[in-house]
């Protein structure tokens, strides 16, 4: 079978738009199977240890873990009363899409859904689907202590 130069011209098109796509996927990264990188953090005998001074501030700080391959992403907030405590960097709703959330102004926002939350609430409501997802940590000398066991349950999340 005989095809003319229109044939090839089609096909070459289609490489050539198949090539243009996966270039856009890698540039906007909408198409990444992986959640973001953060600062990363290694575990030292089952623990996670993040000094308090680094990340009592008021501000949001995002951490990854890596275990076997896979980033674990969390993040360490302050609250209006001063309290620490960490969160993965994802929710029960939005977890599929993999973009966690991002500090703005005085709130944390998912990227996914555009949900709010005060930073300066002392709790957030875990009954609206797009809430972060409480990790279990603990202060102790100077640190904010999370076992890798604990954080090593959330792995599904990402």
């Amino acid at each position: 079978m005989r095809r003319g130069p229109g044939f090839l011209r089609s096909v070459i098109y289609t490489l050539l738009n198949l090539v243009m796509l996966g270039f856009s996927c890698v540039l906007f990264s909408g198409c990444s199977s992986l959640p973001a990188e953060h600062k990363t953090v290694k575990a030292a005998d089952g623990e996670i240890r993040i000094p308090v001074a680094e990340v009592n501030d008021g501000k949001v700080h995002f951490f990854t873990y890596k275990k076997s391959g896979k980033r674990i992403n969390f993040f360490v907030r302050t609250d209006g009363k001063g309290n620490l405590s960490a969160y993965f960097d994802s929710c029960f709703t939005c977890h599929k899409f993999k973009k966690g959330y991002r500090e703005e102004g005085t709130d944390i926002v998912c990227n996914e859904c555009n949900m709010r939350f005060r930073l300066a609430d002392e709790k957030w409501d875990n009954t609206e689907g797009c809430s972060p997802i409480a990790l279990k940590s603990a202060q102790d000398g100077g640190y904010i202590i999370i076992k890798t066991d604990y954080i090593e349950k959330g792995a599904k999340l990402f």
